[in-house]
């Protein structure tokens, strides 16, 4: 768990824990100069991140999510790992499906709402590793380290979004209970585990010029390359729809480094290129992190 193994650092930095051999080293806790006294940000271990995103996908993709039996069982499984992470999901339900959401709340300030989310749902026989429960454990990873952010300015709505794929259902649904003016951001993650090259480059969908600038500040940090398109068609556009300031992230699907497996049973984890996952959980981190964390 990345909230625990940071919270085991934090104990151990003072003086007390268990000695764990386990546990990361000071490294993993950031405190910037500029800082308040005690807001901290976790580092973004790709040692911690990777191995928890990996069995995201492993444990969510072990079956198909198209079905209501099968949506159903997928939503038992985001609520206990949201819970995990120390908040208190809910389901949204509207006519012909529910989305898991989490509400994070801001500790100082009281800066407009940011939303991070990704679709939980597949096509019907596709067990969905990397369309979209790639995008799903990148969302999982950004709730668990907000939890250890203490000084948070802006709240963070965490959503899965159900639907997805019969026409954004969730994600319309989500958009209609929030006013753009009351959100700073929307970000959504779909298909982040495919890079065929290794060039580490993944793509913006549409971002609004403040939303770009802030990514590709994030990607200079991680150490990867973010090139803008004009891609719509999956959650995002929801928002967009409606006057937010959105953006999507994803793999090279313009650029042509995308999966092939997509919509097919052989979309499995056996497919997810667990570096490049894990490099998308950092970036997302970074951005989210950066945008509400004093």
């Amino acid at each position: 768990m990345i909230r625990r193994a940071v919270l085991a650092l934090a104990i151990a930095a003072c003086g007390g824990g268990d000695d764990d051999p386990a546990a990361p080293d000071a490294s993993t806790v950031d405190p910037r100069p500029d800082a308040p006294p005690g807001c901290t940000r976790p580092a973004l271990d790709p040692g911690v991140i990777g191995p928890y995103v990996q069995q995201t996908v492993t444990e969510l993709a072990a079956s198909p999510r198209a079905t209501t039996t099968e949506r159903e069982a997928a939503r038992t499984y985001l609520t206990q790992q949201l819970a995990a992470a120390g908040w208190t999901p809910t389901l949204q339900i509207y006519a012909g499906g529910a989305n898991v959401v989490a509400d994070i709340p801001a500790t100082m300030g009281a800066d407009p709402r940011i939303v991070v989310g990704a679709h939980f749902d597949t096509v019907s026989g596709s067990p969905g590793a990397n369309d979209n429960a790639s995008g799903v454990a990148v969302v999982l990873a950004v709730a668990r380290l907000l939890a250890d952010v203490p000084c948070r300015r802006s709240p963070v709505s965490i959503v899965l979004f159900d639907q997805e794929e019969l026409g954004l259902f969730g994600s319309r649904a989500f958009a209609q209970t929030l006013a753009p003016a009351d959100v700073l951001a929307v970000h959504t993650i779909d298909q982040v585990s495919w890079d065929s090259d290794g060039d580490r480059v993944f793509e913006l969908e549409l971002p609004t010029p403040a939303l770009e600038q802030a990514w590709r500040a994030a990607a200079q940090v991680i150490g990867v390359t973010v090139v803008r398109t004009s891609t719509s068609g999956t959650d995002h556009e929801a928002f967009r729809d409606r006057g937010f300031a959105a953006v999507g992230l994803t793999e090279e699907f313009v650029g042509g480094d995308t999966s092939p497996f997509r919509h097919q049973s052989g979309d499995t984890a056996a497919t997810v290129d667990a570096d490049y996952l894990t490099l998308a959980a950092r970036l997302t981190a970074q951005v989210v992190i950066e945008q509400t964390s004093l």
